[in-house]
């Protein structure tokens, strides 16, 4: 009975005392301590925010112009289209001094980057370039004579201008021929000739004298005849 009363009785119970909570609580607030100062702190760069509102974001908090203008830049590359970066720059009023989508048209226009310049944002804007197809232009060509009979071809240079087809000379011939009659054909007819031996003219020269001359002829100016050779 007694071995009864024993094995279901039960101890009595012991009372904690405010000592032994303190004690407990101070474990685990040290087992707390512990645990953090075992993990690894995370890299801040990966919990950073990416993508077009943390990049919008950045350029917010720029403190000067130039850094401002560079973390725009990141941005319109960031911001995978037009609507989503004028979107994240309408969370920041003013940010940019002056309306959103006249920053973009000209910040697009201007940048040399063409990581920005190719972003979506700025493709958006900027009118692609026209190739402009090559023109083969004519080879010009003026074939005239000499005084002594033979036939040369004149071609543009840094020395002969041409008018439309015809050396300027040959033009200038027929206009004072329409202004001056034959008394100023035979001077420009005089003139070039007197040229045709200087070697800064040489052939072409006298063929502008034979030029002036056949013009001499068809409107049949009294004048004496050039010397050939």
């Amino acid at each position: 009975m007694l071995l009864s009363s024993r094995l279901h009785s039960r101890p009595p119970r012991r009372r904690m005392r405010t000592t032994d909570t303190w004690v407990v609580a101070a474990l685990a607030s040290l087992a707390a301590v512990s645990i953090v100062a075992c993990t690894a702190p995370e890299d801040d760069s990966a919990r950073a925010p990416t993508g077009c509102a943390a990049a919008v974001a950045s350029a917010s908090r720029a403190a000067e112009v130039d850094e401002q203008v560079r973390l725009l830049d990141v941005a319109l590359i960031a911001c995978r289209s037009y609507d989503s970066f004028v979107g994240e720059m309408a969370r920041y009023p003013g940010i940019v001094g002056f309306e959103v989508p006249t920053f973009v048209s000209v910040r697009c226009g201007r940048v040399d980057d063409d990581l920005v310049r190719t972003s979506p944002t700025c493709a958006t804007v900027i009118t692609p370039t026209t190739t402009v197809p090559l023109v083969t232009l004519p080879d010009l060509v003026f074939v005239g004579d000499t005084l002594d009979g033979r036939r040369v071809e004149i071609r543009p240079s840094a020395t002969i201008v041409f008018v439309g087809e015809v050396p300027a000379v040959v033009q200038q011939t027929v206009d004072i021929t329409l202004e001056s009659g034959c008394e100023g054909l035979i001077a420009q007819r005089d003139l070039w000739a007197a040229r045709a031996d200087d070697p800064r003219y040489g052939d072409e020269a006298s063929v502008y004298a034979r030029h002036a001359q056949n013009v001499a002829d068809y409107i049949q100016c009294d004048s004496p005849p050039l010397p050939s050779g």
